[in-house]
C-alpha cells in the first residue's frame, strides 16, 4: 500500500495558488458560502432563489428567455453529453469542430451514441476560417457543435463566422461555452444552445452544469422530435417542466446553487458583465505580454482570456515542468497525449490578480533555471 503523505505536504498543498482553468481560486464571497450548513431545496424559498439565477445568467448570455435554461448536477462534460442526447435524432447529422482534446470528446459522444456526424479535423495550433469550412457547405448537414474555446490550447473560435455558416446552411448551433462564458465578449442571444460549468468563469464549486435553448429549439426537444437516445437522468423535457418552480427532477448541487448567486452579486458590484471581463482580460494581456519579455513562447492563434499556452520545445519537458510549480505550491494545467511534453496553461479567472501572475512568472523563471 502507497503510503500517504504527510501532513506537511498535504497542507503545502491545501495553500497552493491555482492558475488553473477550472476549478479557479474561489472569491472570499464564494468560501463563505461553502462554510454554511447545507440548505434543503424543495422550498419556495430555494426555488425562487433559482428563478432568479436563471434570469440573471440569461441576460449575461445576452439571451431573453429564462424559461428555457435548465441546470444539471453534473460536470460539463455530463452538459455535454446531455445536448447531444437531446439536440440529435437518428435522422441528424452533425458536424464537429474538432480542434482538440474537447472537439474530440464531442465527436466520441455522438460516435457513443451510434449516431452520425463528420469532424473539421484542425491541428492544436491551427485557426479556423472560412476557408477550412467552405468543403462542408451545402452537405446536408443539421447540426454543428463547437467547443468556443478549445480548452486543451486556448484557442477561440470566430462565433459570428459559425454563426453565419449555420445560418446559410440551417444547422442549429450547440455551443460549449464552458471556458468562454464570462471570460470572452461574445454575444449568444441566436445560439440555438449553450452550455457551461460552475467552475470556470463563473468561479464556483466544481459538479453543476447549465444549458440555455432558444425557445424554438426548446419547443422541438419538448415535442418528442429528439428523443431516439435520450437516458431518463439527462431529458430536458422533465428539466423544463421541474424549472417552472424552480427545481430540477432530481437532487441539485445545492450549495454550489447558493455560490453562483454569490459570485452574480460580486460581478453586479464591479458593473457588470464588460469590466468583469475587462479585468480578467488585463490579466491575460499582462502575464502574455511579460512571459514573452522573459523568452516563454506562445502560439499566435487567437486566445481566450481564460488561460495562455506556453509551449516549450526539446530543450525543456513541460509535465516536469508543472511538477516542478506544484511542488513549490504553484498549480497550472499541464496537457495530455503529443502536447504532455510540450505544453502547459496558465489560467486568468478566479481570485488570482496581476502581482499573483508575475509572482508566478519569477517562480517558473525560477524552475526554467532548475530543469536546463
Amino acid at each position: 500500500m502507497r503510503p500517504m503523505p504527510s501532513i506537511g505536504v498535504l497542507k503545502g498543498k491545501i495553500n497552493m495558488k491555482l492558475f488553473t482553468c477550472g476549478p479557479v481560486a474561489l472569491y472570499p464571497q464564494v468560501q463563505n458560502v461553502r462554510r454554511k450548513e447545507i440548505m434543503y431545496f424543495r422550498t419556495t424559498e430555494y426555488g425562487a432563489m433559482v428563478k432568479q439565477i436563471m434570469g440573471e445568467l440569461t441576460a449575461l448570455l445576452g439571451r431573453r428567455d429564462e424559461s428555457t435554461m435548465i441546470y444539471l448536477a453534473c460536470s460539463g462534460s455530463g452538459a455535454m453529453e446531455a445536448a447531444v442526447e437531446n439536440s440529435m435524432s437518428v435522422h441528424d447529422k452533425a458536424l464537429v469542430i474538432n480542434g482538440g482534446g474537447f472537439g474530440k470528446r464531442f465527436a466520441e459522444l455522438l460516435a457513443h451514441h451510434g449516431l452520425q456526424y463528420e469532424s473539421l479535423d484542425l491541428k492544436w495550433n491551427e485557426e479556423l476560417n472560412e476557408q477550412k469550412l467552405q468543403p462542408f457547405e451545402g452537405r446536408g448537414f443539421t447540426r454543428l457543435f463547437v467547443n468556443l474555446d478549445e480548452t486543451t490550447s486556448g484557442k477561440l473560435y470566430d462565433l459570428p463566422m459559425l454563426k453565419d455558416f449555420c445560418s446559410r446552411n440551417q444547422l442549429r448551433l450547440i455551443v460549449d461555452a464552458i471556458s468562454s462564458f464570462l471570460v470572452d465578449k461574445n454575444d449568444y442571444s441566436d445560439v440555438d444552445l449553450v452550455l457551461f460549468s460552475s467552475q470556470k468563469g463563473l468561479c464556483c464549486s466544481p459538479g453543476c452544469s447549465f444549458i440555455s435553448l432558444s425557445r424554438d429549439f426548446a419547443e422541438e426537444i419538448i415535442a418528442g422530435k429528439n428523443t431516439s437516445s435520450v437516458n431518463m437522468y439527462f431529458d430536458f423535457r422533465d428539466y423544463f417542466k421541474n424549472m417552472e418552480r424552480g427545481q430540477t427532477p432530481y437532487t441539485p448541487t445545492v450549495m454550489v446553487m447558493y455560490e453562483v448567486s454569490a459570485m452574480l452579486e460580486l460581478i453586479k458590484e464591479v458593473g457588470g458583465l464588460e469590466p468583469w471581463i475587462d479585468k480578467i482580460a488585463h490579466k491575460a494581456e499582462i502575464f502574455r505580454t511579460e512571459a514573452l519579455k522573459r523568452g516563454y513562447k506562445i502560439p499566435a492563434f487567437t486566445k481566450s482570456n481564460m488561460l495562455t499556452p506556453i509551449y516549450f520545445d526539446d530543450t525543456l519537458d513541460a509535465s516536469q515542468f508543472a511538477t516542478k510549480l506544484l511542488q513549490k505550491d504553484y498549480a497550472v494545467c499541464p496537457c495530455g497525449g503529443a502536447l504532455s511534453s510540450h505544453l502547459i496553461r496558465v489560467g486568468h479567472a478566479g481570485n488570482i490578480s496581476v502581482n499573483d501572475h508575475l509572482q508566478l512568472l519569477d517562480v517558473m523563471d525560477e524552475v526554467r533555471g532548475e530543469l536546463l
